[in-house]
């Protein structure tokens, strides 16, 4: 049969409302056309003033009685809400069934955040409504060439963590496994004393490192997130250019499914990223030995983009650094957990799994550069001009007594050595077998009662002035701001130079950077500066005010913030996937009367007049109107008699198009547009449902049935006969569902679903034709004919049915605000082609 807009229906699900049990199955009750908000509830005056979302379910259908086939059925939003307050969303799971209900549909939007990448085990126990831990913790544990390192961590704020508590084994009904998912409250490195603060509050204790459960230890746990990328969001945005080509310049990209409010929060004595100083206190000129300060570059992000590449001329690369655990080069800039560096030569290319920066978010490298540093092992000359590192003195003794073996010996960096000449040499256990001199090299042995033993010593070096035991310090820099959103007008510099004169400066609004000693500027939200005199690095520390986006709490609208991609801000548009562009003009009809006629575009993809209340007035046999596509002529054939005046005649053009780049405010598509699109035409999101069509999948028979829906038995001594008499089914009545019908004699049987349950009961001696409730109709018939003979008690037949529709999740996000707009409203289109 020919299909036409009446076949083409929006299904409502059995419950409509926000209560857990809203969702569920398909019904019969069709959304009218125009009337998209008889699934969503009006908004409140509470609505307006503390915001809300709201999620409904619909199923987007083909509706004919007969089997026949939508091809690629697709939904899209095709008009934006009027309220600028207001947006709407589809979001698409393949997660999502036909027997979802509420509670299943955010449990499916709250699984795009999960726990992801060990930080560290072994954290402190912590008692419930606890909302921090010391910042000592925020080191995470790494093995090199077998021995175990430490390094130190950075948390953002408003970063989100999971602390967990994990074992193998029986639960431990004193210390239950959970996952707890949190925000940091302000940026914060590891170190000694402070503590890291976080939000919500820790829900339940956890036990100490100390504490054994199934002979495990450690089982209080702290890891990064990780982002799934199995729910996609499909939105709406408009041109801000008429556009012909391949590229759509949009208002934007993103959408923030959660409502935001946003604040303002000081920032105080950040420090640059890639500086080691191991007492955390800040290097001078009195004081002997550097600190490791990493030279920094940066690109700034491309959304998409997951590998960069760089090329580094001056990098230090050495067999000593790996075999000790110092890296040359690291990441550095946003999502650092998905990053990973890979070295080839003097190229570095950095590659993201997942989630990549985007936005102001920058990637970036510190690394050693040949130009400052240096590595020196025993027994090769000590470089003249050079001087040992902080704590990056690492070797070996070996005693001539073989009973007491090998040790492992580092050059002492705490409490910072005083004396230039005579460096301590210390065991683990730090035990002095000797000094250093970290200009020379020379190494002086001092007795030991185990006797005597020789010295294999390596260390970083950093280059000083000629004749000079202080290293030159530097004159430039850049850096990242430890900020998203910084507001450059609040940014004040201060560090001190090589001979304890303290340089100050700040920014304006537009990033540029003035003041005693400090020149520079503020790109996006990297800094470069120049300074008078040579200054030491990591002295640097900066004030800032940035601009906070806080979250909303999980119970203000049934959804935790902290499970969902960027705290519910989404991607509305994703590459390789299709969008719609289509612009809509309208015109009213006066006075309709038969034989009057309008002018629209000529073929455009959809004429219809609606009334007052939003109904159409389409039908089947032109009984109000006609058009004649090609030549653009709209011909009354009514007076419009039982609709509301004013009448409204829309005409749309569009058409489909592939996105392969997303950026922040411009879409590129695979090709260009067919024809033009003037600014303000609607760009959408399309979610592709696949052909619609109520089918039956493979039949097979078994000779028992063990309630597992996961596998297959053998095969029964009967078997259904499909070919002569296949299971029948139609577009308006048949679910997505898994059938089993179970013998409890030769010749009666049980009929049950895998989500429904026990339906009904049959016999091989009628047609079995068990009725939906929901559309009144059977879900499907099976004849007589079909059984023949010889079915034993308790054998099976399995098969499923394919309904011709698909479910769809809807958002409608209301920002906090108020509007002035009294009735609003938002198009969800649904369309496909004939097969």
């Amino acid at each position: 049969m020919t299909i036409t807009r009446n076949n083409l229906a929006i299904f409502k699900p059995e419950l409509l409302g926000d209560s857990p049990d809203a969702g569920g199955q398909r019904t019969k009750n069709a959304v009218e056309s125009g009337q998209l908000n008889e699934l969503f509830r009006a908004i409140s005056d509470i609505d307006h003033s503390q915001s809300s979302v709201d999620i409904v379910k619909c199923y987007p259908a083909l509706d004919t009685a007969d089997t026949s086939v939508l091809l690629n059925g697709h939904i899209f939003i095709s008009q934006k809400p009027t309220d600028e307050l207001v947006s709407m969303l589809i979001a698409e799971s393949s997660d999502l069934d036909d027997a979802d209900r509420m509670t299943d549909m955010v449990e499916i939007l709250e699984s795009s955040v999960r726990a992801g990448q060990l930080i560290r085990n072994r954290l402190i126990g912590l008692l419930a409504g606890q909302d921090s831990f010391p910042r000592s913790y925020l080191q995470t544990i790494y093995q090199f060439n077998g021995k175990e390192y430490y390094e130190t961590l950075t948390l953002q704020q408003g970063q989100t963590i999971v602390i967990s508590v994990e074992y193998e084994g029986n639960e431990d009904a004193n210390w239950p496994r959970f996952e707890h998912f949190c925000e940091v409250q302000e940026t914060v490195s590891g170190g000694k004393g402070g503590a890291v603060r976080f939000k919500p509050e820790i829900p339940y204790d956890t036990p100490n490192y100390d504490v054994v459960i199934n002979g495990e230890s450690g089982c209080t746990k702290l890891r990064y997130t990780s982002e799934n990328d199995g729910i996609k969001f499909h939105g709406v945005s408009a041109l801000t250019a008429p556009s012909d080509s391949n590229e759509l310049s949009v208002e934007n990209t993103v959408v923030e499914l959660l409502p935001k409010v946003r604040t303002t929060a000081v920032s105080g004595g950040n420090t640059l990223p890639g500086v080691e100083d191991n007492d955390n206190t800040a290097s001078s000129s009195t004081e002997v030995l550097p600190s490791m300060v990493y030279k920094n570059i940066y690109v700034p992000s491309v959304a998409g983009q997951t590998t960069y590449i760089f090329e580094v001329p001056d990098l230090l690369k050495d067999t000593w650094l790996d075999d000790n655990g110092i890296q040359s080069v690291k990441y550095n800039g946003g999502y650092a957990q998905n990053a990973s560096v890979n070295i080839v030569g003097t190229t570095v290319t950095v590659t993201f799994s997942g989630t990549a920066p985007s936005g102001n978010q920058s990637v970036g490298l510190s690394y050693l550069s040949v130009q400052k540093w240096g590595v020196w092992e025993t027994p090769a000359a000590f470089p003249a001009d050079h001087i040992l590192v902080l704590g990056k003195a690492f070797g070996a003794i070996t005693f001539a007594d073989g009973s007491y073996g090998t040790s492992e010996i580092r050059t002492q960096d705490y409490p910072r050595p005083t004396d230039v000449t005579a460096i301590p040499i210390l065991e683990t256990n730090n035990n002095r077998v000797g000094t250093i001199n970290a200009v020379t090299g020379v190494v002086t042995k001092e007795p030991d009662f185990r006797g005597d033993f020789s010295i294999v010593l390596g260390s970083l070096l950093q280059k000083t002035e000629p004749g000079e035991v202080v290293t030159p310090g530097d004159t430039s820099v850049v850096f990242p701001l430890d900020s998203d959103s910084p507001i450059l007008d609040t940014l004040y510099i201060q560090v001190a130079t090589t001979n304890d004169v303290l340089l100050s400066a700040s920014s304006d609004a537009n990033g540029v950077i003035t003041g005693n000693g400090i020149t520079g500027s503020v790109d996006g939200n990297i800094v470069s500066l120049s300074f008078s005199s040579p200054v030491w690095l990591s002295t640097l520390t900066y004030d800032l005010t940035e601009t906070v986006t806080l979250s909303p709490p999980p119970e203000l609208y049934g959804l935790n913030p902290l499970r969902i991609k960027n705290s519910g801000v989404v991607n509305a548009f994703s590459a390789w996937t299709n969008v719609s562009v289509q612009h809509t003009q309208t015109q009213l009809v006066n006075n309709p009367a038969a034989a009057q006629t309008y002018n629209v575009r000529a073929n455009a993809r959809f004429v219809d007049i609606t009334d007052a209340t939003g109904a159409s007035l389409w039908t089947l046999t032109d009984d109000n109107y006609s058009v004649d596509k090609a030549a653009g002529v709209v011909t009354i054939n009514s007076d419009f008699s039982g609709f509301t005046a004013p009448y409204l005649l829309t005409d749309s053009i569009g058409e489909l198009g592939l996105v392969v780049d997303v950026q922040q405010d411009k879409l590129v598509l695979a090709s260009p547009l067919s024809q033009s699109y003037p600014a303000g035409s609607n760009v959408s999101s399309v979610q592709d449902l696949g052909d619609l069509q109520a089918r039956v999948g493979s039949v097979r028979d078994m000779s028992s049935w063990s309630d597992n829906w996961d596998l297959d038995g053998t095969p029964a001594t009967a078997s259904l006969n499909v070919v002569d008499f296949p299971i029948e089914v139609i577009n308006n009545t048949a679910i997505n569902e898994d059938w089993v019908l179970i013998f409890t004699s030769p010749t009666a049987f049980r009929c049950v679903g895998k989500r429904l349950g026990q339906i009904e009961t049959g016999d091989t001696l009628n047609d079995f034709t068990p009725i939906n409730p929901l559309t009144l109709a059977p879900y499907f018939v099976i004849r007589q004919g079909a059984f023949g003979g010889g079915w034993n008690t308790g054998e099976a037949v399995r098969f499923a049915t394919y309904a011709s529709s698909k479910p769809a999740m809807l958002l409608r996000t209301v920002q906090s605000g108020h509007s002035q707009i009294t009735t609003d409203r938002a198009t969800l289109a649904f369309r496909g082609n004939e097969s």
